[in-house]
């Protein structure tokens, strides 16, 4: 790998997230009406302009995810991302512009793993400055197929990866699903918390930064594109 690079990670100017350092993984939290998986999906598609974009998919069928990411981003481009699909489904015979990995079952934690530092190799040196934006959707689905220790030590394994390659990690959880021991456990292998609620008006929703420096705080009204 290249030095880890230097430039901090920079968000669309409907997103209230000032840049964020290289290396850093954030959960983002809400429940599942509330828009924070789309939060953290575009967090990443955001950046395929000049960053690699790897997705961790467990809610999603790669299809799925790739086709909202061009609907919802016209500068998405997705020849810099690549997916690891973990529905179990069959892609024989799909085609994609995007580097398109499958896992049988959720539960494979070291298989997706295997195939993380694969893709993450691949789409770190196609990167204009070897920058890899990395969304996991969500940590709650793989919850329902893994204990809560094998799920932490495989969180903090990606983070240390992340971290080490100078990447950006974000998460998506919702806390509604879980007790309040899971959600505080999975929190220490991150490095802050992006929490996410419904807001009226015309914005998306509403979040709130915990944890990271130089921030904005309380909270402010987001929309996606």
């Amino acid at each position: 790998m290249r030095a880890a690079p230097d430039s901090a990670y920079e968000f669309a100017d409907d997103i209230p997230i000032e840049p964020i350092r290289p290396g850093t993984t954030v959960l983002v939290a809400g429940p599942a009406l509330s828009r924070a998986e789309d939060l953290a999906l575009s967090l990443v598609a955001d950046g395929t302009d000049g960053d690699g974009a790897l997705f961790v998919s467990t809610n999603a069928s790669a299809e799925n995810l790739l086709d909202a990411c061009e609907r919802s981003h016209a500068a998405f481009d997705p020849s810099r991302a690549g997916v690891i699909d973990c529905t179990g489904r069959d892609l024989s015979g799909a085609r994609f512009d995007a580097q398109v990995r499958s896992i049988s079952t959720q539960s494979d934690l070291t298989g997706i793993g295997m195939r993380f530092s694969a893709l993450y190799e691949s789409l770190y040196a196609d990167a204009t400055e070897g920058q890899v934006r990395t969304g996991l959707v969500s940590l709650s689905s793989l919850s329902m197929y893994v204990d809560l220790r094998s799920l932490f030590q495989f969180t903090q394994t990606l983070t240390g990866r992340i971290d080490s390659a100078g990447g950006l990690g974000v998460f998506a959880i919702d806390p509604t699903t879980h007790d309040t021991k899971t959600v505080n456990t999975l929190g220490q292998a991150v490095d802050g918390r992006v929490e996410v609620r419904d807001a009226e008006g015309d914005a998306d929703g509403e979040l709130r930064i915990r944890g990271l420096p130089d921030q904005p705080s309380g909270w402010r009204p987001f929309s996606l594109s």
